[in-house]
């Protein structure tokens, strides 16, 4: 063999690494897209299925009850507290956060019921644009989620309600240049109260956040996808920075009709911790135990299955070491359909 033939064998083998590196990193990004769109593909076929019996179901929207008309649109989320069949397009703007960026998030959540009403399916997906000072605008895709909204018990038109609801969020995965919202699964839950009295409505809601993985040491080998505990480090792994906590919430707010079609609100949001899941060594031990903001806007139902809301948001904590956002604004366009 000749010096430019063995030359050439440690090239060919070489080529072979890197080859076998991209494919078990491809294999890896294909496996988890595999088992959400199965998730999802099942969503979307009992959605199907009984897509007769959800266009002939009375929600929210299909009665002529003045109860069963109503709007109930949470001021934080532009979702609608009692399960519908409908579709709603979320744009937050949130001003001067702590990154030192101008955060705009924009979602997709499409919920479908089931039973009359009382039961429903949803999914959502963010997508987060960061506009950033002294560095390059970046774009991510947030962390996508599966839920379920119930409402065991009372009639439907009656003036009140009560909804548990809960969803599982999935890994955002480790490329941090695509995906954001966290590595790790996490299960929300809730419980809802509603009343309605004459032109006045209240409702709270109660439940938290439930980080279901948890933090994994970063391997100090180039991140091939792989899991760190099927592959030999190159170094002993550094201690995580973070650790996900278990995350309270609370929320309530009052609702004032002007008319049928219009609707003035103010609400409070109570989070405990602070920064919600994820706690940072580094940034957060000068946060205060909890986190509350206040909200007020405006809901606008322009047709039947229309509707519009806009909301002004203010977190109530404002020193500068800590304030995660100086002021929020979400906007919100919700479509119904299947109403009788």
């Amino acid at each position: 063999m000749n010096f430019k033939t063995f030359c050439s064998s440690f090239q060919y083998t070489d080529y072979q690494f890197q080859l076998t590196a991209n494919l078990n990193k491809s294999i890896q990004v294909g496996l988890k897209l595999k088992v959400f769109f199965r998730i999802f593909l099942m969503v979307l076929f009992l959605s199907l299925i009984n897509f007769p019996n959800a266009i002939n179901a009375h929600h929210t929207g299909s009665s002529d009850s003045p109860v069963a008309t109503t709007r109930f649109v949470d001021p934080f989320t532009g979702k609608r507290e009692k399960p519908a069949n409908y579709l709603v397009l979320t744009q937050d703007y949130y001003q001067s956060t702590r990154e030192n960026s101008h955060l705009f998030t924009t979602s997709a959540f499409v919920e479908m019921n089931f039973y009359d009403g009382r039961f429903s399916l949803n999914a959502s997906v963010p997508w987060n644009y960061y506009q950033q000072r002294n560095r390059d605008d970046a774009a991510r895709i947030g962390k996508p989620y599966l839920g379920f909204k119930y409402q065991p018990f009372f009639d439907l038109d009656k003036p009140y309600f009560f909804v548990i609801e809960g969803s599982v969020g999935f890994p955002s995965g480790p490329d941090t240049d695509r995906f954001t919202g966290g590595n790790y699964y996490s299960g929300t839950g809730f419980i809802k109260l509603g009343y309605m009295y004459e032109k006045w409505s209240f409702v709270t809601k109660l439940g938290g956040i439930q980080p279901l993985t948890r933090p994994q040491p970063n391997n100090l080998q180039d991140n091939d996808g792989i899991p760190y505990y099927l592959r030999l480090p190159s170094a002993a792994a550094p201690e995580p920075t973070y650790e996900y906590k278990k995350t309270g919430i609370a929320s309530a707010y009052v609702t004032y009709y002007l008319i049928n079609q219009l609707s003035l609100f103010s609400g409070i949001l109570y989070r405990n911790p602070y920064n919600g899941v994820e706690f940072s060594q580094n940034k957060d031990q000068v946060n205060p135990s909890f986190f509350t903001e206040g909200s007020a806007g405006f809901s606008w139902n322009f047709s039947e299955k229309y509707n519009l809301s806009l909301a002004y948001r203010y977190p109530l904590k404002r020193d500068r070491d800590y304030l995660l956002y100086h002021s929020a604004w979400t906007f919100a366009f919700s479509m119904e359909w299947g109403s009788d």
